[in-house]
């Protein structure tokens, strides 16, 4: 007889349009109108539901987070997630306390119930776990992670038990300065980030463009496979930006947190290094790759929107790049000084760091050789044409 189980082992598998509105409340503090609130369609412009349809990729995503987890319950047990709504509970935990350490803030989540038992320890960690990577779209663990799972390229930033989710975010999004990239006086700087066009790093040397939910790995690249990733969920990042919009230029980390957003800078580092580096919009051949992207690759669709006056303050029309411009450096990198390929390449890169021109003379030296040779060839043979026509002469008639 098969046993029966107190939870469903997956009790997020399936979620309502009305489930994710309230997502939309929870995350961005969205202020439905009336008719959203009582199930009637929305005809209110200034409505943030009407924003639903562009969040699709990122609820699409949030759908596929939350079906795969699995209840860590045995007979008897309670699961730390029962529903969408337990989920929320924590997500506006986080909210509220990004200066308390996680062992603080899950002792305060997960109390001890008399009326129930204390989910598992692995259970509670899972639910934080998956709790941030809705709040700020980062792959967390509470520990370090195994070497197998880095062997298999499932990356995760260890949150650990005596670091605050503001510390935490600081850590894993450092920040650094990159003159040739900020410097607004030197051409050199706006030469530098036109020539990373994505058009241009996948034409002249063939990386790969990918799509990446986790907004740690965006401009990650990975010579060995030839792939960049890229973290593409505009909408998510404006929403972000919608409720930092006129706030106080200098916000803490936490202070964001408590807003529902991310650090204003590197919302609008992530999304104008889309839209305006790799896809200038106002370029033809560029939106028509990021077109392409969209079709096959599962890319946000929001990335083609280009929106203004609704997330931006007036002094951020050109911004520095101090969160990403460590990886648009290295991808620079990369097209000047591209890694070698193959097998004649890697040759040559051990023997000279300027391996083009050396290649090119050596192309050259044997192209000449060849010549050189074809023109020995043609001179014997005319050479032996002459000695037969000496030896033999033909005699007239």
């Amino acid at each position: 007889m098969a046993k029966t189980w107190p939870v469903s082992l997956l009790p997020l598998e399936k979620v309502t349009d009305k489930q994710l509105q309230i997502l939309g409340e929870i995350l961005w503090s969205w202020i439905l109108c009336e008719e959203c609130r009582t199930g009637r369609s929305c005809t209110t412009q200034a409505c943030p539901s009407q924003r639903f349809k562009r969040l699709g990729r990122f609820f699409e995503h949030y759908k596929g987070l939350t079906a795969s987890y699995e209840a860590d319950a045995a007979p008897g047990d309670c699961a730390a997630l029962s529903t969408h709504e337990d989920l929320f509970a924590i997500i506006k935990q986080l909210k509220l306390n990004p200066d308390i350490t996680r062992a603080e803030f899950a002792a305060k989540v997960f109390r001890d119930d008399t009326s129930r038992r204390l989910p598992s320890s692995a259970d509670r960690e899972r639910a934080i776990n998956l709790a941030v990577k809705v709040i700020a779209m980062v792959n967390c663990s509470a520990q370090r992670q195994s070497s197998g799972l880095l062997e298999h390229g499932l990356s995760q930033a260890p949150w650990r038990s005596d670091v605050t989710l503001a510390q935490f975010l600081v850590d894993i999004f450092p920040m650094t300065d990159h003159p040739s990239l900020n410097d607004d006086d030197l051409k050199g700087s706006m030469d530098l980030k036109a020539a990373l066009m994505a058009k241009k790093l996948k034409k002249r040397i063939g990386l790969k463009l990918l799509p990446t939910d986790d907004l740690r790995r965006h401009l990650k690249l990975d010579r060995k496979t030839r792939v960049v990733e890229i973290y593409h969920h505009t909408a998510f990042l404006k929403e972000h930006l919608r409720l930092t919009k006129d706030k106080a230029p200098n916000m803490s980390v936490s202070e964001s947190i408590r807003f529902g957003a991310l650090p204003r800078q590197l919302a609008l580092e992530c999304l104008d290094s889309v839209q305006k580096i790799l896809f200038p919009l106002t370029d033809r051949k560029s939106k028509s790759l990021l077109l392409s992207l969209i079709s096959t690759s599962s890319f946000d669709p929001d990335c083609l929107r280009f929106d203004s006056a609704s997330i931006r303050n007036n002094d951020e029309k050109d911004i520095a790049y101090h969160y990403f411009g460590e990886h648009l450096a290295e991808l620079y990198d990369e097209l000047e000084n591209p890694t070698p390929r193959g097998s004649f390449e890697k040759w040559l890169e051990r023997r000279s760091g300027a391996r083009y021109v050396m290649l090119a003379t050596l192309i050259g030296v044997i192209f000449a050789v060849i010549l050189g040779m074809a023109g020995l060839a043609v001179g014997g043979y005319q050479a032996w044409v002459g000695y037969q026509q000496w030896q033999h002469p033909v005699s007239s008639a």
